[in-house]
C-alpha cells in the first residue's frame, strides 16, 4: 500500500509544472547559467577595474620625485597630478580624486641612507589588482637604489649581482592534486547540495500536505482504511525522493558544465575539478545525502501538515533553511575536520565528509558513523512526523 501512495503521490508532483520546472531546470540549465553569468561579469568588471587609469600624487624631494616619476612612465595609465600636499593627501584618496599617493618622509636619501623611508597611500577597499604594476615598477626602483647604495659603499659588482639574486627558498608541495583542488571546493559544494536537497523537499512537502489541505483532498485520503503511518510514510519517500532527485541532477550538472566549458574556453580548472568526481565518489556522496534527504522530508511534511495553508507553510519553512546553511558554513571554517567524534553530529557531519571525499582523504569507516546518526536523526523525526499527523487538532486547524 505504501507502493501505492507513493506512486499516486509522486505522479501528482511530476504533473505539477512549476515543481518539476524547479527539480529538472533549476540545477541543470537555470543555476549553471547564474553562476557563469555572473562569473563572466564580475571578471569582466575585475579587469575593467585594473586596467582603467589612476591618478597618483608624488610628494618628496625633486630630486627623487622625478626620479620616481620615470620609474613609473613605463607603467600604463598612470596620470600624475601635481599640487598634492602631505595634509590633504589622505583626504583626496578617500574621495575618490586619487588612487594613491607615494610620499617620500624627511631625509630620504636611499643611495646614502638604505633605511630611508617612503609610503604608498591608498584606500584598502578599492584594491583589485590594479596597484600590482605599480608595485612591480617602485620595487624594481628601490633594487636599483640599493644597487647604486652598494656601490658607494665600495661593494663589488658581483657581490651585488649576488644579494639582488639570493638563495631561494623553493617551495615543494607534498599534497595530491586532488587533496589541493578537493580543499579548495570543498567548502562550496556541500553549502550547495545540502541547500538544494531542502529546497527539492520544500516544495512538493508543501503541495502534499498544505496543498491538499487547501484543495480539500486530504479528508478523501485519511477515508482510505490504511494505517496513518502508512499514509506518512508514503508521503515522506516522495519528499525524499524529489530531493535526492535534485541532488542528482546538480552533480551531473555540474560535472557536464565543467568539462563542457574547460573544454570550450580551454580552461585546465574546471576539467581539473570535474575530474575529481568518479562514480564511487558519486555514489558515496549519494549514500551521504540519502538519510539528510529523509531529515529534510520528515521536518518538511511536518511542518506542511501543521501550516493551515500553502503560504503559512512557505513562512514557516522560510527560516527553516537556515538547518541547512549553518552546518555548511561551519563546515567551511579553516582546521575544522571529520573526526570519529563529530562524525556522530547529524548534518553537520555531511558538510565534512564531502570536503574529505573531494579531497581523497576520507576513512570508510567514518561513513558507518555519517549514514547512521542521519539515519537516526530521520527516523525520529519520521516518528515525529506520524504522532503530528494522528492529531486530528493539527488535520484540521
Amino acid at each position: 500500500m505504501i507502493r501505492r501512495i507513493w506512486l499516486k503521490e509522486m505522479k501528482e508532483v511530476l504533473r505539477d509544472r512549476k515543481t518539476m520546472g524547479f527539480v529538472v531546470l533549476f540545477p541543470t540549465m537555470m543555476l549553471p547559467a547564474l553562476i557563469l553569468c555572473v562569473g563572466l561579469i564580475g571578471y569582466q568588471l575585475l579587469l575593467t577595474k585594473q586596467a582603467e587609469r589612476i591618478d597618483y600624487g608624488l610628494i618628496g624631494p625633486a630630486v627623487w620625485v622625478e626620479e620616481v616619476e620615470r620609474a613609473l612612465a613605463s607603467v600604463p595609465n598612470l596620470n600624475r597630478i601635481d599640487g598634492v600636499s602631505r595634509q590633504r593627501a589622505s583626504g583626496l584618496i578617500n574621495e575618490g580624486r586619487l588612487d594613491f599617493v607615494l610620499q617620500m618622509l624627511p631625509g630620504f636619501d636611499p643611495l646614502t641612507n638604505p633605511k630611508s623611508q617612503w609610503q604608498m597611500l591608498y584606500n584598502q577597499t578599492d584594491d583589485h589588482g590594479q596597484f600590482v604594476r605599480v608595485r612591480q615598477a617602485l620595487s624594481a626602483l628601490q633594487q636599483r637604489w640599493m644597487s647604486g647604495y652598494l656601490l658607494n659603499q665600495g661593494v663589488g659588482e658581483d657581490v651585488i649581482r649576488a644579494v639582488e639574486q639570493p638563495m631561494i627558498l623553493a617551495r615543494i608541495e607534498t599534497a595530491a592534486e586532488r587533496q589541493s583542488v578537493g580543499d579548495k571546493v570543498g567548502g562550496i559544494l556541500p553549502f550547495l547540495l545540502l541547500f538544494l536537497c531542502m529546497m527539492g523537499a520544500m516544495l512538493p512537502a508543501l503541495d502534499i500536505g498544505a496543498g491538499e489541505k487547501e484543495r480539500g483532498t486530504l479528508e478523501t485520503l485519511l477515508m482510505v482504511p490504511q494505517p496513518r503511518t502508512t499514509l506518512v510514510v508514503g508521503k515522506f519517500l516522495v519528499i525524499a525522493t524529489t530531493s535526492m532527485m535534485l541532488a542528482l541532477l546538480t552533480l551531473i550538472s555540474a560535472i557536464f558544465w565543467l568539462l563542457a566549458i574547460g573544454y570550450l574556453l580551454d580552461l585546465n580548472l574546471f576539467i581539473r575539478l570535474a575530474k575529481l568526481f568518479n562514480p564511487m565518489d558519486i555514489g558515496l556522496l549519494l549514500l551521504l545525502l540519502l538519510p539528510i534527504a529523509g531529515v529534510f522530508a520528515a521536518l518538511l511534511l511536518s511542518i506542511s501538515i501543521f501550516a493551515k495553508s500553502y503560504k503559512e507553510g512557505q513562512n514557516y519553512m522560510g527560516a527553516l533553511q537556515f538547518v541547512a546553511i549553518i552546518p555548511a558554513m561551519v563546515a567551511t571554517l579553516p582546521g575544522i575536520e571529520l573526526t570519529r567524534q563529530n562524525a556522530w553530529y547529524p548534518i553537520f557531519n555531511v558538510s565534512l565528509a564531502t570536503k574529505e571525499l573531494l579531497k581523497g582523504t576520507f576513512a570508510y569507516y567514518d561513513l558507518a558513523a555519517v549514514f547512521a546518526s542521519n539515519l537516526i536523526l530521520a527516523s525520529l523525526l519520521l516518528w515525529c512526523c506520524v504522532q503530528w499527523f494522528r492529531r486530528e487538532s493539527v488535520l484540521f486547524r
